[in-house]
């Protein structure tokens, strides 16, 4: 039996109307013991562009710095730094790293074989 709570669908709806047409009836759960929901799940307004179920912010807490690991400090912030920007922006990057070494190999042929550029 169908509640009439406010969490039920009208049947003018589109998803209700796309449920009956393949097979569902009024009442019953969906699948295929019909088991299922028989309301559909409650929605919320998400204000924030983290994933779905993530509701907290998780802030890591580093140890201090041993002069020891620059080198590795370094090649990780650059890693980090890589990742805050947009896919676009990487993207553009690596593109341009090509680019430079691209050029880079074509200035070290025409150095060393001028003949053959």
């Amino acid at each position: 039996m169908v509640d009439s709570s406010s969490s039920a669908i009208d049947s003018s709806n589109i998803g209700f109307q796309l449920l009956k047409k393949h097979g569902w009836k009024e009442g019953t759960g969906l699948g295929i013991s019909e088991q299922g929901r028989l309301e559909p799940v409650q929605t919320y307004l998400k204000n924030n562009k983290r994933g779905l179920g993530a509701d907290k912010i998780r802030k890591a807490v580093k140890p201090p710095d041993s002069p020891s690991s620059n080198h590795k400090n370094d090649q990780e912030m650059h890693s980090k730094k890589s990742k805050g920007l947009s896919k676009k922006m990487r993207k553009m990057q690596e593109l341009e790293k090509r680019l430079q070494e691209k050029e880079f190999e074509r200035a070290f042929y025409r150095e060393f074989w001028p003949d053959n550029v």
